[in-house]
């Protein structure tokens, strides 16, 4: 199997907004799933794969798919599934139904699901636990004082390492290094975890290492790395269908809030199982209440007109669906009175990708 990037294009790419499509490029992919391995957690496809099959709805299917392809040639996916099948499944510049690609900050809604499987699993108590509770390695920052809540809120409380309230960067020397195994996410998160422009609970503020605390939390609640345990919960009751990779820092915890890699089928199932959460027909009565909170418009962003808010790591979308975003172009839309899933990846954010992805949704 192939695998996106060297690993200097994928920090580039992940924490520098203006660096675009050349270093997501499928005809880039480089055969170095072998080399970057030791780096990361692989997610075995699940036992029983969830079967997606071709939509009967031959009018639906003739009136989406030009919009489908369409929407592919600027990116290089864009899946549609409508109540469990597929209204079209169009891929370009040389991306397969087989090809792993970047999640970016979609990874922040897949951690936020695995600490849903922990609540429910009772092994995370309550989502008011502060952090350090489970990660007592967090004890005396601002990450291990803040709730489960609103690390997953993104209210805190924490310092913005080097960002503006809302770009989800960091101080790029110093997460180069945790990328590059020289420290680690717990050298990061202490050395940043001084108290922040406001109080916790008080204002979003899109800063990653709030998704990267929930990653030790995840570990200490569990006993496992965060993709080993989103491996044997969401991956599994979704049915994935292929490998995943899933970054690690050197001491073998997750980055939670980027560097998952996945093909764009198995994006759709993941947004299947939030979507049946949604819909009352998968999960457990505490799965399907957490989920709802996950997708219940919590706080405003203040930016970004096409998703204005944030619940527990879902984004709530103008057009009132939930969504999971990645800078250029990554998108998994759910429409849950529909039951429509849209999943599209791409390599850079052009000025049509949200209103074309949410008129696909809803049309």
């Amino acid at each position: 199997m192939r695998f996106p990037r060297p690993l200097f294009a994928i920090l580039c790419a992940a924490l520098l907004p203006s660096v675009h499509a050349s270093h997501d490029s499928p005809e880039k992919v480089l055969g170095s799933w072998a080399v970057l391995s030791p780096r990361m957690h692989i997610l075995k496809p699940a036992a029983a794969v969830r079967e997606l099959p071709v939509s009967t709805n031959a009018d639906l299917v003739h009136r989406l798919t030009p919009d489908g392809k369409a929407f592919a040639r600027t990116n290089f996916s864009a899946l549609m599934i409508e109540n469990g099948a597929i209204v079209f499944e169009e891929y370009a510049q040389g991306a397969t139904r087989e090809s792993p690609l970047n999640a970016y900050s979609m990874t922040k809604s897949w951690t936020a699901l695995a600490v849903g499987e922990a609540l429910c699993a009772g092994k995370i108590k309550s989502l008011e636990d502060t952090a350090a509770t489970y990660a007592p390695e967090l004890a005396g920052t601002a990450y291990g004082a803040a709730s489960i809540r609103n690390l997953l809120r993104y209210t805190s409380g924490a310092q913005d390492p080097g960002g503006n309230g809302y770009v989800g960067i960091h101080d790029v020397r110093d997460f180069g290094a945790m990328i590059q195994h020289q420290m680690s996410l717990s050298d990061l998160l202490r050395k940043y975890g001084g108290k922040g422009r406001f109080n916790a609970g008080e204002k979003f503020v899109y800063n990653g290492l709030d998704s990267d605390a929930l990653s030790l939390v995840v570990r200490g609640a569990t006993g496992v790395s965060l993709p080993v345990w989103f491996e044997g919960t969401v991956w599994k009751k979704a049915g994935a269908e292929y490998p995943a990779g899933w970054y690690l820092d050197r001491d073998g915890n997750a980055v939670a809030e980027i560097l998952v890699f996945a093909t764009t089928r198995d994006f759709a199932r993941v947004g299947l199982y939030v979507l049946e959460h949604l819909n009352g027909k998968m999960g457990d009565a505490c799965m399907q209440a957490f989920m709802k909170d996950a997708a219940h418009p919590h706080v405003a962003k203040g930016y970004w007109n096409s998703a204005p808010s944030w619940g527990l790591g879902l984004h709530h979308g103008a057009d009132s669906n939930t969504w999971m975003f990645g800078h250029g172009g990554q998108r998994v839309g759910l429409n849950a009175s529909t039951g429509r899933v849209f999943a599209a990846n791409g390599s850079k954010d052009h000025p049509f990708t949200d209103p074309d992805a949410q008129s696909l949704l809803g049309k």
